[in-house]
C-alpha cells in the first residue's frame, strides 16, 4: 500500500472509534520495510493515553496476519479494513493489538484492556455506505463539520443557510448531512446533534488529514509582532495566535490569520512580500461570512491547528482549550 491508501485506512478505523476513545494521529513519511512503522498513534480515553506503533495494512486473510504476530507486543496496533469475527478472533489469540473499519477494538496494553466488537452490526448497516476518507473526510464535509460543532444548533437551520456558513453548495450540505446520519453523528428528522463528542473529532480528524493540505495561503516574513497586525472585520486568528488570546499559557511563535480579503490585497496592507520560512502563514478562510463567531468558534480553529502540529506544549495546550470552551454541558 502506498501512503495516500494507508493513511486512508487509518482514517477509516479512527472515524468508527468509540466516541469515548479519541486519537491523536502522526504518519511517518518515509519508506520502511518494518513492521509497525507507518505512524504513531496516541489513543486517550478519560484521563489514561497510550502510545502505538502501528501497522497499516488491508486483511482478508490469516495469512496476512501470521507476518504480524511475531512483531506484535503491547503498544503495537494493527490497524485495518473491517474484520470477519474470525480474523478479528485469531488477532486476540496471538495477542495482536487491532482497530478495524467496522469500529471493532481489540487492545492489551500498559494494564489496560479495550474490547469493543461491532463487527455484526457495521457488517449490516454502515459497511455499504463506504464511509471513508472520501466521504466523512471530503473538503465539503470538513467544512460542514466545523459549522456543525461551533455551533450545534445550527443543525436546525434551513440548507441554504448551512450552504452559506460553511461556503459549500446545497448538494453537499445534502450530501455531508446523509453520511453524518449514517455515521450516528446527526440524525436528520427531526434535526439534531446525536454524538457532539464525535462532532467535534471528527472535526479535527478532518481538518488535520484533509482540509489543511488544500487551505493554500502565502507564507510571510514579518518583522513586527502579531498584535500589530492590522485586522479586518473578518480576518480570523488560528492556531498558536488564537490560543494564546484565549489563553494565559502560550507565546505565539508561528502566526496562522485566516482572510476573507484577497490574499495579494492583504501583503499590500501588510507592505510584506512571500516568504516560505515566514513567521506568519495568510490562509484564505474556508467558512462564510455568515458564520457567528464567538469563543468556541475561535477554540475549534484553534484548537484544530495546535493538534496538526508536531509541537507537544501545543498538543497541551489544545487539551486545555478543549476542556474549556469545548464541554458538551455548556454548548446548549
Amino acid at each position: 500500500m502506498d501512503h495516500n491508501s494507508k493513511e486512508n485506512l487509518i482514517t477509516s478505523a479512527i472515524t468508527m472509534l468509540p466516541a469515548h476513545i479519541k486519537a491523536n494521529v502522526v504518519m511517518d513519511d518515509t519508506c520502511k520495510s518494518e513492521p509497525f512503522c507507518d505512524a504513531e498513534i496516541e489513543l486517550i480515553f478519560g484521563q489514561q493515553k497510550i502510545h502505538f506503533c502501528v501497522e497499516a495494512k488491508r486483511i482478508h486473510r490469516k495469512e496476512s496476519l501470521i507476518p504480524l504476530f511475531k512483531h506484535a507486543g503491547p503498544n503495537t496496533l494493527l490497524i485495518c479494513n473491517g474484520l470477519s469475527k474470525f480474523l478479528l478472533e485469531q488477532c486476540q489469540q496471538n495477542r495482536l493489538n487491532v482497530i478495524d473499519s467496522f469500529g471493532n477494538v481489540s487492545i492489551q496494553a500498559d494494564n489496560v484492556m479495550i474490547w469493543a466488537q461491532q463487527t455484526k452490526v457495521i457488517e449490516d448497516t454502515l459497511q455499504p455506505t463506504n464511509i471513508s476518507r472520501n466521504s466523512l473526510m471530503s473538503e465539503g464535509v470538513c467544512k460542514l463539520l466545523f459549522i456543525l460543532a461551533a455551533v450545534p444548533h445550527s443543525i436546525k437551520s434551513t440548507y441554504r443557510e448551512l450552504a452559506e456558513m460553511a461556503n459549500i453548495s446545497l448538494g453537499m450540505v445534502s450530501k455531508a448531512l446523509k453520511l453524518l446520519a449514517e455515521a450516528r453523528v446527526v440524525s436528520i428528522k427531526p434535526k439534531r446533534v446525536l454524538d457532539e463528542e464525535r462532532l467535534i473529532q471528527l472535526w479535527l480528524d478532518a481538518y488535520r488529514l484533509t482540509l489543511r493540505k488544500s487551505l493554500g495561503g502565502i507564507r510571510v516574513a514579518y518583522p513586527d509582532s502579531w498584535q500589530n497586525i492590522a485586522l479586518e472585520q473578518d480576518d480570523k486568528w488560528g492556531g498558536e495566535v488564537a490560543a494564546e488570546q484565549l489563553t494565559a499559557y502560550l507565546h505565539a511563535h508561528d502566526w496562522q490569520l485566516f482572510t476573507h480579503l484577497p490574499l495579494q490585497k492583504k501583503l499590500a496592507q501588510l507592505k510584506c512580500r512571500p516568504d516560505a520560512e515566514g513567521n506568519l502563514w495568510l490562509v484564505p478562510a474556508f467558512w462564510g461570512k455568515s458564520l457567528k463567531w464567538n469563543d468556541r468558534t475561535q477554540a475549534l480553529l484553534a484548537i484544530a491547528e495546535l493538534e496538526a502540529s508536531l509541537d507537544s506544549r501545543n498538543h497541551e495546550i489544545a487539551r486545555m482549550l478543549h476542556e474549556q470552551y469545548l464541554s458538551t454541558k455548556e454548548t446548549h
